[in-house]
């Protein structure tokens, strides 16, 4: 199997340039030959998946985090080239939806409280010295027993996201995060900025055109999924499947801090779609239109302001999953 490993060594808060040395070796005796390629601008790995098509490789490896993932996928959408990860970014979303072993690891649904305990427990008892290189090692086994599945792709003026796009108060706070500051904190850099912009944030009137139907409301936040886990954490787009050639528009009504709140509770715990506050809907083409421009990131990188359009892209990505990712993520193939 020829393969590429592209790392990006800015991504996460640890190097572990080290250890994708025994990744690279695991895979050889695996009957793997795998090329390293590393990063050094923003975008380049785009640039470098694509290369890596033109010299015949028939899986890229993403080593990185969830932007490094969308950069790689933006290089091998339609190519038939499949995508295989080895998180070691910041919050590792795609890994944790997939069941991926990660650097980081959060914990889903209802036991993210788990996740203080933890960290708790780490501070106390640091991690055991071989930590990085096991999680590397279990994660490439994925590439070895896991299966390789065609996903859709969501579009938003020429540029492609494999997980989620955000619309509004999610946006405005990913604007607001230095890297610096991801890279010190991690996924704790978040939380305050998420609870200064809950205060701040207000509502806009909106326009939505659902394949076609028209939708007028007032939100401070649309997410539109192509997975069910936002972050890792949140199970927004609970209904979503990767390969039904539609995406999960949830819209989020109401202002201020309370309602911040209620609403982060209600999804943590898997109950917002049974609020009268939050509209769920399914469809092909996403128009939207707002009284401002509102702020749009796509896999958690800033990306563009409102008015936009998002369409699904069917089946225009091959990835590598475990055998054990949840099931109700892809349609039956007919």
């Amino acid at each position: 199997m020829q393969a590429e490993l592209i790392y990006n060594p800015y991504s996460g808060q640890v190097i572990v340039r080290h250890e994708l040395d025994d990744v690279i070796a695991f895979l050889g005796r695996h009957g793997w030959s795998v090329t390293l390629r590393e990063t050094g601008k923003p975008s380049e790995a785009t640039e470098l998946a694509r290369h890596a098509v033109n010299r015949g490789a028939k899986v890229v490896i993403a080593a990185g985090g969830d932007g490094t993932i969308n950069e790689v996928a933006n290089g091998l959408l339609r190519t038939g080239v499949a995508l295989g990860v080895r998180p070691v970014g910041t919050t590792n979303s795609w890994a944790l939806q997939m069941g991926i072993p990660s650097l980081n690891p959060m914990l889903p649904g209802t036991r993210v409280f788990k996740l203080i305990a933890d960290l708790e427990e780490r501070i106390e008892r640091p991690l055991p010295a071989n930590y990085y290189r096991k999680v590397l090692l279990d994660a490439a086994q994925v590439l070895v027993t896991g299966r390789t599945i065609a996903v859709d792709m969501g579009e938003v003026s020429g540029r492609y996201f494999l997980m989620w796009s955000g619309i509004g108060l999610d946006a405005a706070i990913t604007e607001s995060i230095s890297l610096k500051e991801k890279r010190a904190l991690g996924s704790w850099a978040y939380v305050p900025r998420a609870i200064e912009s809950g205060y701040k944030y207000s509502s806009t009137d909106i326009r939505l055109k659902l394949d076609g139907e028209v939708i007028e409301t007032s939100t401070p936040l649309v997410v539109v999924s192509n997975i069910q886990l936002y972050g890792g954490v949140m199970a927004i787009g609970a209904k979503a499947c990767m390969n039904d050639g539609k995406l999960d528009v949830c819209v989020f009504k109401g202002d201020g801090f309370f309602t911040f709140v209620q609403h982060a509770v209600k999804v943590l715990s898997r109950r917002h779609l049974q609020d009268p506050k939050v509209e769920y809907y399914q469809c092909r083409e996403i128009v939207v239109e707002s009284e401002r421009p509102l702020p749009v990131h796509i896999d958690g990188d800033p990306f563009t302001r409102t008015p936009v359009t998002i369409r699904a892209i069917p089946s225009s990505l091959n990835v590598i999953v475990p055998e054990t990712a949840p099931g109700n993520l892809f349609a039956p193939l007919t």
